[in-house]
């Protein structure tokens, strides 16, 4: 069973020099960071196989926070971001990675099967009652896929998916 980290204190924490430990409170990106170790370097993560297992490897000076943190800031981080690998093959590291919106990453991943082209039909599809699962069986992807599509969260133009997510947390804030 791993550290647990909180209740760490001072200098003992091994957080406490990045400034991470302080009142709880994370970066944004800090998700990203951990999700990226995780999926590189455990082989028990669902995902390794695509990444870690084919040899993908992070950058030594990002498996501590603070260079990640500084490279984040630098490279143009916003908040609705998320990490790209610019040459999928690619390792995570500066000259490869840059920030992009969620839908634009979408577009690029090795398991998306629908062109912004088809996403568009399908939205009109959907829009005359025809059914979602038969229309993830046709695509060959799962009907989640299709939700996704449907609710402008994928294949939509650039900005708008961070602009429905921000929306939805608003709302689940209020």
């Amino acid at each position: 069973m791993g550290r647990n980290y909180k209740d760490m204190k001072g200098a003992s924490n091994p957080n406490y020099k990045t400034g991470l430990c302080t009142k709880g409170k994370k970066p944004k990106y800090y998700n990203t960071w951990q999700n990226m170790k995780q999926r590189c370097l455990n082989p028990n993560h669902p995902k390794y196989y695509r990444y870690g297992g084919r040899g993908i490897k992070i950058h030594k000076p990002w498996l501590d926070i603070s260079n990640f943190s500084k490279w984040a800031i630098s490279a143009g981080w916003e908040e609705g971001f998320t990490i790209d690998r610019i040459d999928n093959d690619g390792d995570y590291s500066p000259e490869n990675c840059t920030w992009v919106s969620v839908s634009s990453n979408s577009r690029k991943k090795s398991t998306t099967k629908i062109t912004k082209k088809q996403a568009d039909f399908i939205r009109k599809r959907l829009s005359l009652g025809e059914d979602e699962n038969e229309i993830a069986k046709e695509y060959g992807v799962v009907q989640g896929t299709i939700w996704f599509i449907k609710n402008n969260y994928t294949h939509v133009e650039e900005g708008l998916c961070t602009e429905m997510l921000n929306k939805r947390k608003n709302r689940a804030s209020e």
